[in-house]
């Protein structure tokens, strides 16, 4: 039988992979085999810096951004504006927009986006620090940043509807639609993230 061919480290390590979110069997599988095509040398240094990243990295107990201190060095910089936070869908999205070196002020890492047909409610994200920070730092601004697309949107319309009703003179924006609808933040060019963040879309 091909089970009593196939390494089993093999098959361990396949299976691990594809229990990372859009990971499947097949893209497991490409990385692995194009992962043991690198010389020795090189296996061995990523596998050091995966270590690395496994003991070191933490996740920001304020905003939620990855880093390798708690809180992370956006949350400590004294030049960050707290009284502005941008909502993101995960962390990839605020190292796309700190790109464009324009925004100078906090971020907000909700953790995913509402998605009823695969279980995620609002419960799921992290919107309840999200207040707590907002009331904590006499926030004067959210900006919305999560992706246009359908799941991003109804997000977006779920927040805009909750701050502007818990806080009456809280400023709450919308990135542009200069993005695409159905694109993603993280993989948007910096001079439309620019120009997204520079025309937000402001709520009454």
């Amino acid at each position: 039988m091909f089970e009593d061919y196939f390494p089993k480290v093999l098959k361990q390590a396949l299976e691990g992979l594809s229990k990372i979110p859009t990971y499947g069997e097949r893209t497991s599988s490409r990385f692995l085999y194009n992962f043991l095509k690198l010389p020795k040398e090189e296996r061995d240094k990523l596998l050091e810096s995966l270590v690395s990243l496994n003991e070191q990295v933490k996740v920001c107990s304020e905003c939620g951004l990855v880093s390798d201190m708690d809180p992370c060095r956006i949350c400590q910089d004294p030049k960050r504006n707290k009284r502005f936070i941008c909502v993101v869908e995960e962390p990839q999205d605020a190292y796309a927009i700190e790109r464009i070196e324009r925004y100078t002020g906090v971020y907000h890492v909700l953790g995913g986006r509402i998605a009823p047909l695969e279980g995620v409610s609002p419960q799921d994200l992290n919107i309840d620090k999200l207040l707590e920070r907002i009331e904590k730092n006499a926030v004067k601004e959210v900006i919305i940043a999560t992706n246009p697309n359908l799941e991003g949107e109804a997000t977006a319309n779920y927040l805009i509807k909750l701050l502007k009703k818990r806080f009456s003179k809280l400023k709450v924006s919308r990135i542009s639609h200069g993005l695409q609808f159905g694109s993603l933040v993280e993989l948007a060019d910096e001079l439309s993230l620019e120009k997204s963040i520079e025309k937000r879309t402001g709520f009454p």
